[in-house]
């Protein structure tokens, strides 16, 4: 995939927070759960082994604010980081919620909930609770995050 095809590069998704080299999305519709969010290169990358060095340092800042977020606003006991750049080729990691009480976020069974999910055999998350979910984890982290240039989207 270019980046004249690229729906990130192409600013398809709703941005909740950015900053000059990245931004904080949440995963797009049919979501399979609220909080499921993403971070994205502004530059069309394939993948981490082309980031600049200044990205791979922002990188690990970000997720793991990212992941606190995520565990402070859906009440998951953990996080899942992850990037496979497949169906999409820009470099975005997901950040995805660990729920103890709901087997089907568990490590493979995740995916496999993910593909029942766009496959309509389960039903998505609320997509008002997931935006509200999503807003609300980035407001939390918007104050962290402001030191690397981070703000609200300029739209």
């Amino acid at each position: 995939m270019t980046a004249e095809g690229c729906p990130f590069c192409l600013g398809a998704q709703t941005v909740y927070l950015e900053s000059e080299r990245w931004q904080l999305l949440r995963h797009a519709d049919p979501v399979p759960l609220a909080g499921w969010m993403m971070l994205a290169s502004r530059a069309h990358r394939g993948g981490l082994d082309e980031m600049t060095s200044t990205e791979q340092a922002e990188a690990g800042v970000i997720l793991s604010a990212l992941a606190r977020a995520v565990r402070a606003e859906t009440g998951c006991e953990r996080t899942y980081s992850i990037t496979f750049n497949e169906a999409v080729r820009h470099l975005h990691l997901h950040v995805i919620p660990r729920h103890a009480s709901d087997p089907s976020t568990t490590s493979w069974a995740l995916a496999a909930r993910y593909r029942a999910t766009v496959r309509k055999e389960v039903a998505p998350a609320d997509a008002g609770e997931a935006e509200r979910v999503a807003r609300a984890i980035a407001a939390r982290i918007l104050p962290e995050l402001s030191a690397l240039g981070f703000a609200l989207p300029r739209s």
